[in-house]
């Protein structure tokens, strides 16, 4: 299928996508190099070219989160698994079936 003459000349103007490009094409997002690889297959990064962000003096700030105040925090516990963790095993399992998990 392909798309009509008309269409076929507007796309020839838009970007070029990484889709209709080179099997190794690589749009990228102008973001720039901040150093250079090395013979070895390293790659030394120099300093002067890497971004840094200098966040404002917040003190007296009026605005907060967008978090409602009537929200409570969660008080998961875990103190009845064996290791007392939310990674074990058996609380993952237990959790499952009791959101209705079938085996």
């Amino acid at each position: 299928m392909q798309p009509t003459p008309i269409l076929q000349r507007a796309i020839k103007r838009l970007a070029l996508t990484t889709k209709q490009g080179p099997h190794n094409y690589y749009k990228g997002n102008r973001t720039g190099a901040m150093g250079q690889h090395t013979k070895y297959g390293g790659y030394r990064i120099a300093w002067e070219k890497v971004r840094t962000y200098v966040c404002p003096d917040l003190t007296d700030f009026n605005l907060t989160p967008f978090v409602a105040r009537r929200i409570e925090k969660r008080r998961d516990t875990f103190a009845h698994t064996e290791t007392g963790s939310p990674m074990d095993g058996k609380e993952y399992l237990r959790r499952w079936k009791e959101e209705g998990g079938i085996i």
